[in-house]
């Protein structure tokens, strides 16, 4: 293995998974919650190589890529394939949605196909499996956790890695049936954990949460019961135990024209509001409104065709000046939509700024390459991500500044957005900067996503913004 220079905390937590997963009494399993950025790859790595086995990781598509090269580069020579072993693998990668099969259990497929990717795998018998973003699987019935679940019983070692493990303690029970299933609290079916050890329900059929002052009502004692149960299972790190120096987080407002502001105040008050097309945009329900109001805001919006209409450029312009004031550096953009991205790469090339793009439609040697054009290359370069495909199993330590254009709806991209740059290989105080229209849902969702708020919290808080009376401090 190429020497490497570990943190206390790596070594501790792979210290203890080795124990754990040697230890009878553990049944092979152990889990790193180190938050984004932190280095559970090269934890997972060293583990493999300590226990001398041959591997499955199964990884998010966008992480496949990561994961070899991370194994050239700290242990060459590992005898690497992708999604189907041959003869001599020492580590297989493959990702989630590829050992799901819906079809799996129609005989006519099998004949058309042979056995199915999962089928392979399990025939295979990998000594460890390695679940990387493990938050994927909560869902208890989905095909994916089912998958999963069929691999891990053919696997002698699992080892999952999450920094963001859970959106509520309902996602444990999937995860840890992998972990830990032969715990009491975990034997149990899912709506039996439901019902008496997480959360109390009411409703039809006890399907709704019971509500308290603060939420979800929980209960205190089996919740307890439950961490104390996931505890000596998990080794859980706080990201202040890399010491890297603070991020400098800067909120810029940014007016809107007057024609985002008659889209924005027609949208939000009578559910449509006309294009200059001669089409509109509307919205019939909640969700659709929201979606709206956020594309109005970034200067775009959807109309009742399904086609994308421009109706400004305020953030495009105030992202171009905050990029002239930062012409010597490596910047990273971050969008929620695919159209920030398409307006904001046609403008940079107008200027001649250097630009890469990692989005949904780019391909894992794309990324890859766009990621070695990022860290390794000397330029003035701006590097564009989309949250959902450029958030996770990416290192852009090199940035200077990171601009959140455009924000999501979720805690865990946000924070993962921001580990994408803040983490470990970062050495200066690197610039967090939030593009916010002027009086709209910006303003609001930026507060819930700096207090944590869970996705119940964040759906609350937007709703009370739509109905508001007194304006967006006042939800805020």
């Amino acid at each position: 293995m190429t020497e490497v220079r570990f943190f206390p905390y790596q070594v501790e937590g792979i210290v203890r998974a080795y124990h754990a997963m040697t230890d009878p009494a553990y049944r092979g399993s152990f889990y790193l919650q180190w938050k984004p950025g932190m280095g559970k790859t090269l934890g997972a790595i060293a583990l493999h190589r300590k226990l001398s086995v041959r591997t499955v990781v199964v990884c998010p598509v966008v992480a496949q890529g990561v994961w070899r090269r991370e194994f050239d580069k700290w242990l060459p020579g590992t005898r690497i394939a992708i999604d189907a072993p041959e003869a001599d693998t020492q580590v297989l990668i493959t990702t989630y949605d590829k050992i799901k099969d819906p079809k799996a259990d129609n005989p006519l497929q099998q004949r058309r196909t042979g056995a199915n990717r999962l089928h392979v795998l399990q025939a295979w018998s990998p000594d460890l499996l390695v679940l990387d973003e493990a938050q994927y699987f909560k869902s208890p019935s989905t095909a994916r956790t089912r998958a999963i679940w069929k691999l891990a019983a053919a696997a002698r070692y699992k080892l999952l890695l999450s920094g963001t493990p859970a959106h509520s303690p309902l996602d444990w029970w999937s995860q840890f049936r992998v972990v830990a299933p032969h715990e009491p609290v975990f034997r149990q079916s899912y709506q039996e954990f439901k019902a008496t050890n997480v959360v109390l329900q009411q409703g039809p059929n006890g399907a709704y949460p019971l509500r308290g002052r603060g939420g979800a009502l929980i209960v205190r004692d089996a919740f307890q019961d439950t961490v104390k149960a996931m505890a000596p299972y998990v080794h859980a790190v706080a990201k202040s135990a890399l010491n890297l120096p603070e991020p400098l987080v800067e909120e810029v407002p940014v007016p809107l024209d007057a024609t985002e502001r008659r889209a924005y105040i027609q949208m939000e008050t009578m559910l449509r509001t006309e294009l200059h097309d001669e089409t509109e945009a509307n919205a019939v329900i909640v969700l659709t409104k929201m979606l709206r109001l956020a594309q109005i805001a970034a200067g775009h919006v959807t109309n009742e065709h399904g086609d994308t209409v421009d109706i400004g450029l305020s953030k495009t312009h105030a992202t171009l000046e905050l990029l002239s004031q930062r012409d010597e550096e490596k910047v990273v953009i971050a969008c929620r939509f695919r159209r920030d991205i398409t307006r904001l790469k046609a403008a940079l090339d107008q200027i001649g700024r250097p630009v890469r793009v990692i989005d949904g439609s780019v391909t894992g040697p794309q990324r890859t390459a766009a990621e070695d054009w990022f860290q390794n290359e000397e330029h003035n370069g701006v590097m564009l991500l989309q949250y959902q495909a450029g958030g996770v199993a990416i290192t852009l330590s090199k940035a200077s500044s990171l601009i959140m254009f455009s924000l999501p709806l979720s805690v865990i991209h946000w924070e993962q957005m921001i580990s994408r740059v803040h983490r470990v290989g970062t050495t200066t105080n690197v610039s967090i900067l939030y593009m916010l229209a002027e009086q709209t849902l910006d303003e609001v969702l930026l507060a819930a996503l700096q207090r944590g708020a869970s996705q119940v919290d964040m759906a609350r808080l937007l709703l009370r913004y739509l109905n508001r009376q007194d304006g967006v401090e006042e939800v805020a």
